[in-house]
C-alpha cells in the first residue's frame, strides 16, 4: 500500500516538475497548446537597399529558424555584406554561447543585455544587428523579418545572386504556423488533445503542399522560381527523420509518403551551398541532449546520416 501512495505521489510530483521545465523551454496557453514567443521586430518598411553599416547575423547550427536565414545568406552570396557568427548551444546552462568573447560578451544573454534588450522572454537566435559608434544596435531576432531584410540587400552589380521571390502571405503563414511551428506544437503539447490537434493541422498542411507541388510540374512550390515558401519549408522537412518524427512524435504519417515533397527536398538540397547549411551531427546532439523535458536520459539514438537519408528516399 505504501508503494502505491509513493508511486502516485512521485507521478504527480514529476508531472508538476515537468510542467515547470516546459514553461522555460516552451510556453503554452491555458489549453496546453505551444505558443512560440514573439521576437523583436523593427519598422516593416526598413530595408538594406542602400545600407552602409557592417551587418552581423548571429546563428546556431541546430536552430531551424537560423537555418532559413543561413539559406538566404548562402543562396544570395551575401558574405561581403553580412558577417555570420556561429554560437554553440551550452546544454548545461541552457543558453547560447560565443566560441570567443564578442564585444565583451560570452553568452547570448549578456549580448542582449548589452544591446539594451533585457526585457525579452528568452535570448534567442537568429539575431541581426549592426554596430553604430561601437554600440550594439539590434535590428531583429524574428527570422521571417530577417529573411526579408537579407533579400533586400543589393551588392555589386557583377555579383551573381539567386533570386528568391516573395509569395502569397497566406501560404507563408500556413507553413510557418502549421508546419514550422507545427512540429513544435506536437513535441511540446501538454496533453493528448493539444497534441492531436497539432498533429492534424501539421499533416493537413503537408498534404496541401504535396498537392501544390503536384501542380508545379517539377518546379518549386510557387512555380518556376525559388520563393520564400521553399526557404521556410526546407529546414523543417530536412530535419524530419532525424529529429521531429521520433522526438517530437510527428508520426501520423511517414514523411516518405509525401512523394512530391521528397522529390522537392532532394532538388533543394542539391542547390549550390545548401548542404553547407545542414549540420546533422549537431542537430542530433543538441536536440536529444538539450531538450531535457522530452528526453530526460539524454540518450542520442543511433540514426543514419543525413546523406544516407537523402540518398535512400526513392527518386
Amino acid at each position: 500500500m505504501k508503494n502505491k501512495y509513493l508511486i502516485n505521489f512521485s507521478k504527480k510530483f514529476w508531472f508538476w516538475f515537468w510542467g515547470k521545465l516546459m514553461d522555460g523551454f516552451a510556453p503554452s496557453d491555458i489549453h496546453g497548446n505551444y505558443k512560440r514567443p514573439k521576437g523583436i521586430l523593427i519598422d516593416k518598411v526598413y530595408s538594406f537597399e542602400n545600407y552602409s553599416e557592417q551587418i552581423y547575423l548571429l546563428v546556431g547550427n541546430s536552430c531551424p529558424w537560423c537555418h532559413r536565414t543561413l539559406l538566404v545568406y548562402k543562396l544570395r552570396n551575401l558574405s561581403k555584406q553580412v558577417k555570420v557568427i556561429f554560437l554553440e548551444a551550452d546544454i548545461n546552462s541552457g543558453q547560447w554561447i560565443f566560441n570567443e568573447k564578442f564585444k565583451g560578451c560570452k553568452s547570448l544573454n549578456e549580448f542582449y543585455k548589452k544591446g539594451s534588450q533585457d526585457n525579452v522572454f528568452r535570448s534567442t537566435l537568429p539575431l541581426l544587428f549592426d554596430l553604430q559608434n561601437d554600440q550594439i544596435n539590434i535590428l531583429s531576432n524574428e527570422s521571417s523579418q530577417i529573411v526579408n531584410l537579407l533579400c533586400s540587400i543589393k551588392g555589386d552589380s557583377f555579383q551573381r545572386r539567386l533570386k528568391i521571390n516573395n509569395c502569397d502571405q497566406d501560404l507563408l503563414n500556413a507553413i510557418q504556423t502549421d508546419i514550422n511551428d507545427g512540429v513544435y506544437k506536437c513535441g511540446f503539447a501538454r496533453n493528448q488533445r493539444s497534441y492531436e490537434r497539432a498533429s492534424k493541422s501539421l499533416f493537413n498542411a503537408l498534404n496541401k503542399i504535396e498537392k501544390k507541388l503536384d501542380k508545379s510540374l517539377d518546379n518549386w512550390i510557387c512555380g518556376e522560381e525559388l520563393s520564400y515558401a521553399d526557404i521556410y519549408l526546407f529546414p523543417t522537412v530536412i530535419r524530419w527523420e532525424l529529429i521531429y518524427r521520433n522526438l517530437f512524435k510527428c508520426t501520423e504519417k511517414e514523411i516518405s509518403d509525401f512523394k512530391n515533397i521528397m522529390k522537392w527536398r532532394l532538388k533543394f538540397f542539391k542547390l549550390s551551398k545548401v548542404s553547407e547549411t545542414c549540420f546533422d551531427s549537431e542537430w542530433k546532439k543538441d536536440y536529444y541532449k538539450a531538450l531535457f523535458p522530452l528526453n530526460p536520459n539524454k540518450i542520442v539514438p543511433i540514426l543514419p546520416s543525413l546523406k544516407q537519408i537523402i540518398i535512400s528516399i526513392p527518386k
